[in-house]
């Protein structure tokens, strides 16, 4: 992904959020952008969660 694609996402998030924080209609695209950052997000928990549970995994393997 280029730089330009990039910074055209932020500055769509931002826009989002900054839409949120004052309370405004959201549009359809608003909806959109809300769906793929709370996807975005619980993907990374989950991501954390299994790198978590494996660390612990293997630290506790060891011991007898």
């Amino acid at each position: 992904m280029d730089e330009i694609t990039k910074n055209y996402i932020k500055l769509e998030r931002a826009e989002f959020v900054s839409r949120l924080m004052i309370d405004s209609d959201l549009s359809e695209k608003d909806v959109k952008i809300g769906l793929c950052l709370l996807h975005e997000l619980l993907y990374k928990m989950i991501m954390n969660t299994n790198t978590n549970t494996n660390t612990n995994t293997n630290t506790n393997d060891g011991g007898a």
